[in-house]
């Protein structure tokens, strides 16, 4: 039964190892978003894809476009900069997140129709900073029960916190913070990025509405929450009693030791 137990073990330990790895890799990735932006004169988006539009893809802090304005691919890279003051940021590439913030806030000047902070290429800070925290709590809650399964596997737990109950606790919160993280990442994307993810100006000419999706580092992230939903059940049908040993423990550590002596 003890041999039972610790197999188990080894295989949720291993498990743990690719939840951990794969929120590492989303993080590490800029495919969190692709979007394929079109001209806005184009009618069929396959039949003018060579003279105007292109791709745009970036992850949570990097990205890069290669935009076609009928004057040929410019390949440009993407870095994240956010204003705390202002509450947005954006991807910065030709433009500035300095002028995508004084362009919105100088709308009332122009007497012009009032847009979104989205046609700018802006996005909530909130929305970005939550995700963020939530999935470095994830990778870090992740890692501790990678090490509390290692002890499980090769030492001899006799606290509850260390032990089956301590494996529980801590797969329980990794899979909710991965889970927070998802579904605010999620809103973000429902709410601005997939109605747009372009800069004012390119705005001119491109249009990438309703043209983005979700891309597979997004999906990592997913899969990272089926890793650590996997293990609770691998927990919870291993037979382990979740209960705290110490008392009993001690008291055989005690009689033994009378027995040597």
């Amino acid at each position: 039964m003890v041999f039972a137990h610790r197999r188990a073990m080894g295989v949720s330990l291993f498990i743990a190892v690719i939840g951990v790895g794969l929120i590492v890799a989303a993080f590490s990735t800029d495919h969190w978003v692709i979007s394929h932006p079109v001209g806005k004169e184009a009618e069929n988006a396959s039949e003018f894809l060579n003279h105007t539009g292109g791709e745009v893809s970036f992850g949570l802090f990097s990205g890069s476009s290669r935009l076609n304005y009928a004057l040929g691919v410019r390949p440009v890279n993407l870095l994240i900069k956010c204003d705390t003051s202002e509450n947005v940021c954006a991807y910065e590439g030709t433009d500035s997140l300095a002028d995508m913030i004084r362009g919105y806030k100088n709308q009332s000047d122009t007497g012009s129709a009032h847009k979104s902070e989205e046609w700018f290429g802006l996005f909530s800070f909130p929305l970005y900073v939550t995700s963020l925290v939530m999935l470095v709590l994830a990778l870090v809650s992740g890692l501790v029960t990678i090490g509390f399964t290692v002890f499980n596997v090769f030492g001899r737990p006799i606290e509850t916190i260390t032990g089956p109950s301590g494996l529980f606790v801590w797969n329980t919160l990794s899979l909710l913070f991965v889970l927070v993280g998802i579904g605010v990442y999620l809103g973000l994307f429902l709410s601005q990025l997939k109605k747009n993810v372009l800069t004012e100006g390119q705005n001119n000419s491109l249009t990438s509405e309703d043209r983005s999706d979700l891309d597979y580092s997004f999906y990592m992230v997913v899969g990272s929450a089926g890793a650590f939903f996997q293990n609770l059940i691998l927990l919870a049908i291993s037979g382990k009693k979740f209960s705290c040993s110490y008392s009993s423990s001690g008291e055989k550590e005690v009689d033994n030791g009378m027995i040597l002596y």
